[in-house]
């Protein structure tokens, strides 16, 4: 059963790159300038982390005995609820992938192309991919058992996610101004606002 979860987080992962990979391509092919740019301490920071996750990913697969110390006794039910998480984090990359379009970087930047996305997973909340990100790293952590790995991955995203929203936010509300504020005053962060969630519920009623 072990070896299932394992091979699990393997394809998961390897799906997840080939949708990074594929969706920067198109992005790379269209060509694009960039207007304003993060600084290069904070893209030092992120790969940091990327490169810890992946160091961590592939000692967990091949030596999990290094890890034994920090498993956890987690039931079956719920390391198979980590499959059917990874599986609704990769629907939700797709998409957010197939709304964004070239406007796609890894990078925080704005580009001489870059449009305000509100279609799709963008009408309800502004960060998406960021959303799902956490269902993915609470997914791996259901599907790898152990408080080590889980705890340092996800707090490593809540620091990304920290320092990036904030910035990238004003970014947007340097390129498109009141537009963008208006679009954060209808919209959550990674969840659907509650003010936004009692309009729906006052149209249906």
């Amino acid at each position: 059963m072990e070896w299932i979860f394992r091979i699990s987080l393997i394809v998961i992962f390897s799906l997840f790159s080939i949708i990074r990979i594929q969706y920067q391509r198109i992005v790379q092919k269209a060509g694009y300038k960039t207007v304003i740019e993060e600084s290069k301490k904070y893209s030092v920071f992120l790969s940091i982390l990327i490169c810890f996750e992946v160091f961590t990913l592939f000692l967990f697969l091949f030596l999990p005995e290094l890890f034994s110390w920090s498993n956890l006794p987690l039931p079956i039910w719920l390391r198979w609820l980590g499959v059917f998480l990874a599986a609704a984090a990769l629907t939700l990359f797709i998409w957010v992938h197939q709304h964004l379009g070239n406007n796609f970087s890894v990078k925080l930047r704005i580009k001489d192309t870059q449009k305000l996305i509100a279609s799709g997973p963008y009408q309800w909340i502004r960060h998406p991919m960021y959303s799902a990100f956490y269902i993915l790293h609470i997914a791996s952590f259901l599907l790898i058992a152990n408080w080590f790995i889980g705890i340092t991955w996800i707090t490593g995203l809540t620091l990304i996610i920290i320092l990036r929203t904030d910035r990238e936010e004003a970014m947007m509300i340097q390129a498109f101004g009141d537009d963008y504020r208006s679009y954060i005053d209808r919209t959550g962060k990674f969840t659907p606002s509650f003010r936004l969630q009692a309009i729906i519920k006052k149209k249906l009623s």
